[in-house]
């Protein structure tokens, strides 16, 4: 009998070696919140009946929800199937082949895309589709009931499987109830297509403006944080890029969280950061202190070099971040929590599972008794006809699963470096010493400053 997890033996301690097996009958599972779970979106709801738990859990039931685990209540001896399946329900071959999904289009991407031989490359790459590979399952079940059925359809037309009168009478031979059902098929499938399309086009939104924001972050820091303040403006830069690798390492359970900190921080600031239990908030608190030491003013000998910079008949640099940039920065920073808040969102709650299971329930039943209506007017032919139907039914279905959860198939690998480029382009383009700001030989580009600054110097 094999036992499953997070589950105790009768008078087993608790947290015992023995406690992580129990009898099936009469116990009913049921979802303990962990203590340590951090809650989103406003729910702060939290409960310590699943202290401890997570360490008694496979890795693979982790991954599937590690906010929860499912421990047996006695009391009921009903186990939901699909629960006792969920941790061995995972497809090695379809998670590891999201990652091909991560595309980024240029000129000649989306030349090829709109040509109109797509569809003779399109039909050619079937034999190598990951989609056929991954419906490969359900088709050669379908396929074999239908062989089943024409072959029983023909022994019974040749006499050697003789049928009882009543197996006459229940045979199949309209297609009108497949006619009455197909419609609310349709909508079932429609619905399920466009609800996961509105998920993954809301976290492409919502990763699109932590680019915008982390830009327009770092612009205004590096305008309005004086220059003489350096390293708090590398400090921002590192910190902003960090928090996008944070983001995508806290969305993707394939992601090395450690790598990704340690490629754009310092490593006392990277192991500050790993401490964390929710790591793109430290970074947003982190660029929050910040904006909040630019503010304060400098010691004399800053002030000092300002006004030996200024230029004659003009007024002093600022030694500190004004208090109206301060507010327009954390602005930024507050659109970037709402930008995690709407991607914890999307991550930790499907679509209702009811639509996805009467979905999936639906179209098996509905194409298992389908070769039963097709006998009598495509007879063999029923095999590849079921079959073929089947892949085009069934892959609609798959394409709303696939894209239902977006952060895997998302390139946000390509996002993040962009923020980083961005970053420090913007940091080159601002930071930088007066002679290499203006440069009038034309073999230097001007920074951003140095435009300026070359422009006064023209109109004097």
């Amino acid at each position: 009998m094999r036992l499953l997890p997070g589950c105790r033996r009768p008078g087993a301690a608790h947290g015992t070696a023995a406690s992580l097996g129990c009898r099936p009958q009469r116990q009913r599972l049921r979802r303990a919140p962990l203590a340590t779970a951090q809650p989103s979106d406003g729910d702060s709801s939290s409960s310590s009946n699943g202290t401890g738990l997570l360490s008694k859990v496979p890795a693979v039931l982790k991954s599937v929800d590690e906010d929860a685990v499912y421990v047996y209540d006695s009391g009921s001896d009903d186990v939901p199937l699909d629960i006792l399946l969920l941790p061995l329900d995972r497809d090695d071959y379809k998670e590891d082949s999201r990652r091909h999904f991560r595309t980024v289009f240029d000129h000649n991407r989306w030349a090829a895309h709109r040509s109109t031989r797509r569809y003779v490359r399109h039909v050619l790459g079937m034999t190598s589709s990951r989609m056929v590979r991954g419906l490969a399952a359900p088709l050669f079940f379908v396929a074999g009931i239908s062989a089943a059925v024409c072959a029983g359809h023909q022994a019974a037309e040749a006499g050697l499987l003789p049928l009882p009168e009543v197996a006459h009478q229940l045979q199949m031979r309209s297609t009108e109830p497949f006619a009455l059902t197909s419609f609310a098929l349709s909508l079932l499938l429609v619905f399920r297509t466009n609800s996961s399309y509105s998920r993954w086009l809301d976290a492409r939104k919502n990763w699109g403006l932590v680019v915008t924001r982390s830009r327009d972050l770092v612009r205004q820091g590096i305008t309005h944080i004086p220059h003489s303040e350096r390293a708090l403006i590398d400090l921002l830069c590192r910190w902003t890029a960090a928090f996008s690798r944070s983001l995508m390492a806290h969305l993707r359970a394939d992601v090395d969280a450690e790598a990704e900190l340690r490629r754009v921080l310092r490593p006392a600031e990277a192991e500050a950061a790993l401490a964390a239990e929710h790591r793109p908030g430290y970074c947003l608190q982190v660029l929050s202190e910040i904006i909040k030491d630019a503010q304060l003013e400098r010691p004399h000998a800053a002030a000092t070099a300002a006004a030996a910079t200024a230029r004659p008949g003009q007024a002093a640099k600022p030694t500190r971040l004004d208090g109206g940039a301060a507010c327009r920065m954390d602005e930024n920073l507050t659109a970037l929590e709402d930008m995690v808040g709407g991607c914890e969102r999307i991550l930790r709650t499907p679509i209702p599972l009811s639509y996805t299971r009467h979905t999936s329930r639906f179209m098996m039943i509905f194409l298992s008794l389908l070769p039963f209506a097709l006998w009598e007017s495509c007879r063999w032919a029923t095999v590849p006809a079921v079959t073929i139907i089947s892949f085009l039914l069934l892959g609609i279905e798959e394409i709303g699963v696939t894209i239902e959860e977006p952060f895997s198939i998302l390139p946000l690998e390509q996002l993040c470096d962009v923020i980083e480029k961005n970053v420090w382009e913007l940091h080159r383009c601002h930071v930088q010493p007066a002679s290499a700001a203006i440069d009038g030989s034309g073999s230097r580009p001007l920074t951003a400053a140095g435009v300026v600054a070359a422009a006064r110097l023209a109109e004097d």
